[in-house]
């Protein structure tokens, strides 16, 4: 692990990268869902293309992300971290990387059941997972929104903590996965 002018321990280079990349993307990708809807109809198909593609990609680099992390053991949280928050962190890393899995498969579910392929990009399609179901992807619709408020509201609950640890703790946590 390397270490920040403090000596506080950091993540390597490669989480550091895949976490700024995942988490631009999944803020881009929220971006493209929300803010285009009301757009014209072949600007707003640009942009779920676009979402849809984006989104295989957060699947892919958080599975990356998994990967790594399972041979990369994290660093240490500062001993001043109080006990409560402790399995808080613990609890919500899991969640974003629950959701970074199941919100992407459930649009590669729902896209399949809707009959609407998937194209990554220009490089290739995706391929079906399920069998075409307008009621599962109904379902899936509505289920794919929610996972996109939940990670929504998970990604501002961790900013909020982040920058409360560094500004009003003080203990110099996001140096931990600053990029600089």
């Amino acid at each position: 692990m390397a270490t920040i002018s403090t000596g506080a321990p950091r993540y390597t280079k490669v989480a550091i990268w895949l976490h700024w990349a995942i988490g631009l993307a999944v803020l881009v990708n929220i971006g493209l869902a929300m803010l285009t809807e009301d757009l014209p109809r072949e600007t707003h198909r640009a942009a779920m293309a676009t979402h849809k593609a984006l989104g295989i990609a957060i699947l892919g680099l958080t599975l990356l992300r998994i990967l790594w992390r399972l041979g990369h053991k994290p660093p240490p949280l500062p001993a001043a971290t109080p006990a409560w928050q402790r399995p808080l962190s613990k609890l919500v890393h899991f969640l974003f990387y629950a959701l970074l899995i199941l919100l992407p498969l459930s649009g590669w579910v729902w896209m399949s059941a809707a009959d609407r392929p998937i194209d990554f990009f220009g490089l290739f399609t995706m391929p079906s997972i399920v069998s075409p179901s307008k009621s599962l992807a109904d379902t899936l619709h509505e289920r794919h929104e929610l996972l996109g408020l939940m990670i929504l509201g998970l990604a501002a609950i961790h900013i909020l903590a982040a920058l409360k640890h560094q500004f009003f703790d003080r203990t110099g946590l996001i140096g931990r996965m600053n990029p600089f």
